[in-house]
């Protein structure tokens, strides 16, 4: 290679001077020549290396077309030496003529060529070598570490669920469960790291030198020893903790039955309560109300009336005195004591639901206390409830004396539920400002709590509840196990069942709850394993049922276990919205991931099946909306499992952060949730738990951007964040902190925008800013937001929706409920905007589509691609009819909105297209549409309708003259469902071959007042419903129509003035109808006769002022309703209505 460039050199030495054989000679060429022939084949090397990576990753496809580039210039360079050097050689060095111009010109040149090639492949191959380099490394944790991690997680999860409910037992185990967790805990952090770098370099945007390098330099680093030493934890303390439970011969699937259901379907548990009938008795005397008819429970309704008669003196007597009590006092305590789980919530209910007690008392108010005493809460709640409004008071001062105002001269019920502590006499000042014969009803486990030395005021005798007597426990057993144990199928479970039942110790909150449990189950030996559980071995006082409520949790399926006991975050008494719960869920990530309307059904499936199974119990809240509860005893069990990395911040506790550091470890507790009302300056002490995973803020009324802004300093390793509902209309910049975070919810908050550092929140992969009302459409979001690779669920304010369709990630993780979209002609809707709008799901409205010119529609909303659309509203504008060539344009842009085959429903309104005849109507292509709907169309004729509707719905469609078209039975096969209303046009239908829909139930024409009806109507025996008014000629097909409508349940006719009878023999066909209406027949004179009346539940006659008065009807009409016997049927004809 040398020998031939210096021979070249030579040879044109006398032409080309020797300045230039100096520069040709110092350039080097043979050494660069030889050196890209000995690097190309590396750099293919790197190029097919780097191709098959397996994940994308953005600096090697920066710097790969820079690389392809540098290899197609060297071999360029090596091709033309090579060919330069066999035409020179292949001369035999006669180098004259035109061939010596070409070598001139060749080498005067060629020496740059090759530097430049040179140059670019070293610098380009470098570069790549060392990115391949950090590859390898990243390819090895990829595929190494994290499968080792993915195959131990499971193994350790199973442990935990496995051991946490023999802790009690066993203090070895209480002593390595943490340990266990928090390995568990490590391991998806490390899990989560690598995770993190795979996002950051999918969305990196930074070139290879600078910060994504340095980044992936630091962090490759250590990644291997850590997770190495991560992984050796976690298997060493799985294996102490199987050598652990080998030991102590606990069981090594702790969900051996929780999946398996019974296989027949269980009545839902009686509401009636079981044996307390006494106790409500003596309550409604001891508070002075005044008797009124019975309101006993369900035993208490079996009493005798002799039984009755022989107690009335009695207790007249006692309400006498009562009364007498009543005079001389302002206020009354009744105290309900009794241990946990024996119905002392349950009876203070009934007796606060009394109609009794509801007549008596002006003011009924229910406060759940628990053992976190708050008396500003209290109070708030109290005014609440009186006033219906929002107590937004601080000040303590006027709190009470507003409440004072409010309770003066007010009879009132008060019920503080579950008292662990004298200081509810705090309450006792405001009070006593209420009118005479108020009352409070405490209830509480120890009489201790009940010591008051209040003046004005009584301490009634206390109702000491019990558990209940053994006959009335075992038929309560056996209502909450939902099982009939006479029956065939159940009977040889009789026996195991009482033993279980003697164990329960009479408590109706274990009945319920193991009884739920034993409801699921469906053979022997499910119930023996219950019965022969080590759970029952557990050490535990007289009447201490926790072990009890442990076998219960212990036998739920694993996926409700996680469920419910992180229900610890929320304080005891705490009560919450189904939805509330369900988010908290997502949140938590206990939901596998589908999309978020799924998601949303399967955690209302979870909360509805731990309710059947009694955990959660329900209650009214001040608003008058259920809520739920978790009774305070299973709110303890959730405690001890979550106890270690669980941990709810009151404004009663905060004080115990500081007085219990050596009983609460803050290094293990990674999920926090926040109840502060009445002191922001508490919201710094979740600062102490640097190691939070998840943080839950509820029901705080002040916002700190300084204090928010120190979370997102010292709070690094949080994955999961709610805001919801908190007064914030900012995020600090420093949220870029959170690298970890996964989920944030910010739904509900005045925030207008969101900082550029929000971009770089690689790992989020759930965003809900739904209902951020205030947020800025356009510069409220910042532009590097396609960065946010993972984010998988965006529910976004509906006013940015338009805004986002040049940020993919963000459109394509939207989930998008209900959605409403005008159209306009300029700016941010127009209609080729629906085509970014892929997550929208259940119905879909789109408006002012006569803003949409000619097919844009079909080029540009893509509408077919709205898989998970199940309704489609289209509107046109109405308050203007349209030129031709406009309706034209308005049946151009209906072809054009072809949508979905998943759709099931269509509704179509204002279109003035002169006919409905869309292409994608025929041919199937609907296949799952069910239901159409034409409202206020102005359209001819309706040519073809998809065959798979089953219902129809045509109203305020002038101009329609016909439906002969469509409107057949061979057309529309599957149709249940006719209604057609207010088309005062329509002329002609098909309704001589009705009688061919043989699936119809359903048939409405009313306000048709055109219609010509040669023939007359037929029906199927299909007919449940039938209503005619106002029809036209079709008045004629009755009442021949409604011969062998067997199946009719509901008839109406109205305004048919040319009817004069209803033969009796039709009218007795009719077996099963139940409601009649028949309004305005002028000319109706005869009507069948009051026993046609006996099975019917409504009836309506009205404006037949010629029927006979033979029948015993009214001449203006008569109603009847309900079930009429003959008598009360007499008794109705006085009472009709016009």
């Amino acid at each position: 290679m040398e020998g031939f460039w210096n021979r070249v050199i030579e040879f044109l030495e006398p032409t080309i001077g020797q300045s230039a054989v100096d520069a040709l000679k110092s350039s080097a060429v043979s050494e660069k020549i030889s050196w890209l022939q000995v690097k190309l084949p590396r750099a293919r090397l790197l190029i097919e290396r780097s191709e098959s990576r397996g994940f994308i990753f953005k600096p090697i496809d920066e710097l790969l077309p820079q690389l392809k580039e540098a290899i197609n210039k060297a071999e360029i360079v090596l091709a033309e030496f090579k060919s330069q050097k066999q035409r020179l050689e292949g001369s035999n060095w006669r180098i004259q003529g035109e061939l010596l111009n070409n070598c001139r010109n060749w080498i005067g040149g060629y020496p740059d060529t090759v530097i430049s090639a040179h140059c670019m492949l070293d610098h380009v191959c470098n570069e790549m070598e060392k990115i391949c380099g950090m590859l390898d490394i990243l390819k090895n944790p990829f595929k190494i570490h994290i499968s080792r991690l993915c195959a131990a997680l499971p193994r350790a999860k199973l442990l935990i669920e496995r051991s946490e409910c023999w802790r009690l037992k066993h203090k070895s185990i209480d002593e390595l469960l943490p340990q266990l967790k928090e390995a568990v805990y490590k391991a998806e952090i490390e899990k989560d790291d690598i995770e993190s770098i795979k996002r950051i370099i999918e969305g990196a945007e930074y070139r290879v030198e600078g910060e994504l390098l340095n980044y992936l330099r630091n962090w490759i680093t250590g990644v291997r020893d850590k997770a190495k030493i991560t992984q050796d934890t976690l298997d060493y303390v799985c294996n102490e903790m199987e050598k652990l439970c080998q030991n102590h011969k606990i069981p090594e699937n702790p969900n051996q039955f929780g999946n398996n259901a019974r296989p027949i379907t269980r009545s839902s548990y009686h509401a009636e309560i079981y044996g307390r009938d006494k106790e409500l008795h003596d309550a409604i005397h001891l508070l002075g109300v005044h008797r009124s008819e019975s309101c006993g429970t369900k035993k208490g309704k079996k009493a005798k009336k002799s039984k009755r008669a022989k107690k009335a003196k009695k207790a007249k007597k006692e309400h006498d005195s009562s009364q007498t009590m009543e005079k001389n006092r302002s206020l009354a305590i009744l105290p309900i004591v009794g241990m946990g789980g024996v119905g002392k919530t349950t009876l203070a209910q009934m007796i606060y639901k009394d109609k009794r007690v509801q007549s008596y008392f002006n003011l009924r108010i229910w406060i759940c206390v628990s053992d976190k005493f708050d008396l500003e809460r209290m109070m708030k709640e109290i005014i609440e409830c009186a006033s219906g409004n929002k107590c937004n008071l601080s000040n303590f001062n006027k709190i009470e004396e507003t409440l004072k105002e409010m309770l003066k001269r007010r009879r009132v019920l008060l019920v503080l539920d579950d008292i662990w502590s004298k200081e509810w006499q705090n309450l006792l000042g405001p009070i006593y400002k209420s009118s005479k014969g108020s009352a409070i009803i405490l209830t509480t486990r120890s009489p201790e709590h009940l010591q008051c030395n209040g003046v004005n005021m009584t301490i009634l005798k206390s109702i000491t509840l019990e558990g209940l007597e053994e006959k009335i426990y075992w038929d309560f057993f056996r209502s909450c196990a939902g099982l009939d144990f006479t029956a065939e199928n159940y009977g040889h479970l009789e026996g195991i069942a009482k033993e279980i039942c003697h164990r329960l110790k009479g408590s109706p909150l274990a009945a319920k709850t193991l009884g739920g449990l034993l409801s699921k189950m469906a053979d022997m030996e499910q119930w023996i394993y219950i019965r022969d559980s080590k759970i029952w071995e557990l050490e535990q006082g007289e009447h201490d049922i926790t072990p009890i409520l442990q076998l219960s949790y212990q036998h739920l399926p694993s996926h409700l276990k996680i469920c419910f006991s992180f229900c610890s975050l929320y304080p005891k008494g705490h009560g919450f919205t189904v939805i509330e719960l369900v988010r908290f869920w997502i949140m938590q990530g206990f939901i596998p991931k589908e999309n978020l309307k799924r998601m949303e059904n399967l955690a209302l499936g979870y909360f509805h099946d731990l309710k059947n199974r009694c955990f959660f119990q329900s209650k009214t809240n001040h608003g008058g909306s259920e809520v739920y509860v978790i009774h305070d005893l299973m709110h303890d069990v959730c405690q001890s499992i979550t106890k270690e990395e669980c941990y709810c911040l009151e404004d009663t506790n905060f004080g115990e952060i500081s007085l219990n550091e050596d009983n609460l470890n803050k290094d293990t507790i990674h999920h926090l949730s926040l109840f502060v009302r009445t002191n922001q300056f508490k919201l710094r002490e979740v600062l102490k738990f640097k190691k939070a995973h998840s943080l839950l803020l509820v029901a705080s009324p002040f916002y700190c951007k300084t204090t928010i802004k120190s979370w997102f300093c010292g709070l690094t390793c949080l994955r999961r964040l709610s805001l919801s509902n908190y007064y914030i209309k900012e995020l600090p910049e420093n949220i870029g902190n959170l690298k970890y975070l996964q989920y944030l919810d910010i739904s509900n908050t005045p925030i207008e925008k969101l900082p550029d550092s929000f971009c770089t929140l690689y790992n989020l992969q759930h965003l809900d800013m739904c209902s951020c009302n205030k947020f800025l459409e356009s510069p409220g979001f910042p532009n590097g937001s396609n960065k946010l690779t993972g984010l998988q669920f965006f529910r976004p304010p509906l006013q940015l929706v338009h805004f986002l369709t040049d940020k993919p990630n963000l459109v394509r993780a939207m989930q998008l409920y209900d959605l409403e979209y005008d159209v306009v002609k300029h700016g941010g809707n127009k209609i080729g905007n629906l085509k970014h709008l892929t997550g929208v799901r259940g119905s879909f409205d789109i408006k002012s589509l006569g803003n949409v010119l000619k097919k844009e529609a079909d080029d540009e909303a893509e509408l077919d691609k709205q898989e998970f659309v199940h309704t489609l509203r289209l509107y046109w504008d109405a308050d203007s009819r349209l030129p031709m060539s406009d309706n034209e344009i308005q049946r151009e842009v209906l072809d054009g909105l072809r949508p979905h085959p998943n759709l099931r429903v269509l509704e179509i309104y204002c279109y003035e297209g002169a006919t409905l005849t869309p292409s994608w109507m025929g041919d199937n292509l609907l296949s799952n549409l069910r239901r159409v709907s034409l409202n206020n169309c102005s359209t001819y004729s309706v040519s073809q309708l998809p065959r798979s509707i089953t219902e129809l719905e045509i109203e305020w469609c002038r101009g329609l003259t016909s439906l002969t078209d469509c409107l057949r039975p061979n057309l529309l096969p599957e149709l249940k469902c006719i209604k057609i209303r207010w088309c005062i046009d329509l002329k002609s239908l098909p309704v001589e071959s009705f009688s061919g829909f043989e699936s119809l139930e359903n048939l409405s024409i009313e306000d048709c007042a055109e219609l010509i009806c040669p023939t007359k109507m037929v029906l199927p025996p299909s007919i449940k419903v039938l209503k005619l008014r106002e029809c036209g000629e079709l008045e004629n097909s009755i009442p021949s129509c409604l011969e062998n409508l067997s199946s009719l349940k509901e008839l109406s006719i109205h305004d048919c003035p040319s009817i004069v009878a209803i033969p009796d023999e039709v009218m007795r066909n009719l077996k099963s109808l139940k409601s009649l209406s028949i309004n305005h027949y002028r000319n109706l004179i005869s009507l069948e006769d009051e026993k046609f009346f006996k099975s019917i539940k409504d009836c309506v006659i009205r404006g037949c002022p010629k029927l006979k008065e033979a029948r015993g009807i009214n001449p203006d009409g008569r109603q009847l309703s309900d079930v009429p016997s003959s008598s009360n049927a007499r008794k109705r004809k006085a009472g009709a209505q016009k």
